[in-house]
């Protein structure tokens, strides 16, 4: 198949249920990678990286629900995490993908590692860019979250046809910076904004976000269900960790789940590089040259 310029984004849609999943695709025809962002971020989050990526690859660059241009779900339905591997799934039916490569970033490390133990028959390979694995809740404690994630839910309900708060864009582009902490700069702001926010007749602006993702799980998953993933995958796995990205468990729980990697992985490379949680849209170019030397093994690329 004839590929497209990859410095030119096409837009797509994919039907659901429930609506649509928003997204583009880098370089149409290439080997395919399912490009996957963290949480409240949108398909933007590639758009430095993407025109660093080998000439061969296709990324598709999707939206997830609720975010950037895709639909929200439907009012007073719950959040899971395991919807996530759902979602991956219905973009591998839509293009057709008997086999599949998943490129992620934080929340959907997580997600695309639970895919591929899901499916380890369809992946082949897995780049996950600072999250070492989904965070896990203590069976234990896990009546007193879903009390908290059902307030959460029932409490974000009450506003539900409030219209959102609209900004200049600029003060925008500032609580966006403040929000992430010193993970985002600026500029990258503004890139995520492109399909993050509405532009309205009054000239301000207001975000896409839907509200429930503010919600906490209702239901979580305990170190051992994901240990159990782990162990079924088979793919070649690249764990990229930011020297300044965020550490959200204990690293006796980190240290085990990567010994899982390594053991079970059919190829397995573990990278720590200087940045925040977001570099490889702050500075692509520090991860473009380990994600496009690991893409060109063609070991196990699915074309």
């Amino acid at each position: 198949m004839k590929m497209s310029d990859s410095g030119t984004p096409k837009e797509i849609i994919i039907p659901i249920p429930s609506g649509h999943i928003a997204g583009k695709v880098w370089n149409e025809g290439g080997i395919p990678f399912v490009g996957l962002h963290g949480w409240m971020d949108n398909a933007g989050t590639w758009d430095k990286l993407a025109p660093l990526l080998p000439k061969n690859v296709s990324l598709i660059s999707i939206d997830l629900p609720g975010h950037g241009l895709s639909s929200h779900r439907p009012s007073g339905t719950s959040h899971h995490f395991s919807n996530l591997l759902l979602v991956i799934e219905r973009v591998v039916q839509h293009f057709g993908l008997s086999e599949v490569n998943l490129l992620a970033h934080s929340m959907s490390s997580g997600a695309s590692i639970l895919y591929a133990g899901t499916f380890p028959e369809k992946v082949k390979k897995v780049i996950m860019i600072d999250l070492i694995k989904p965070i896990s809740v203590d069976a234990t404690d896990q009546p007193l979250k879903t009390a908290q994630g059902i307030g959460d839910l029932l409490a974000l309900e009450s506003k539900i046809g409030r219209l959102p708060p609209r900004y200049e864009f600029n003060d925008m582009v500032d609580k966006m910076v403040k929000s992430y902490g010193d993970s985002l700069s600026e500029e990258a702001a503004k890139i995520l904004l492109k399909r993050g926010s509405t532009k309205h007749a009054d000239g301000l602006y207001s975000f896409n976000y839907d509200p429930q993702l503010k919600a906490r799980n209702i239901f979580g998953m305990t170190f051992e269900q994901q240990k159990a993933f782990a162990n079924r995958i088979q793919c070649e796995l690249l764990l990229i960790k930011c020297s300044n990205g965020p550490l959200y468990e204990s690293m006796e729980m980190y240290n085990e789940m990567l010994s899982i990697y390594e053991k079970k992985a059919k190829k397995y490379i573990y990278k720590i590089v200087e940045g925040s949680h977001h570099v490889h849209l702050n500075n692509a170019e520090i991860v473009a040259p380990i994600l496009c030397e690991f893409m060109q093994n063609n070991d196990s690329l699915v074309s």
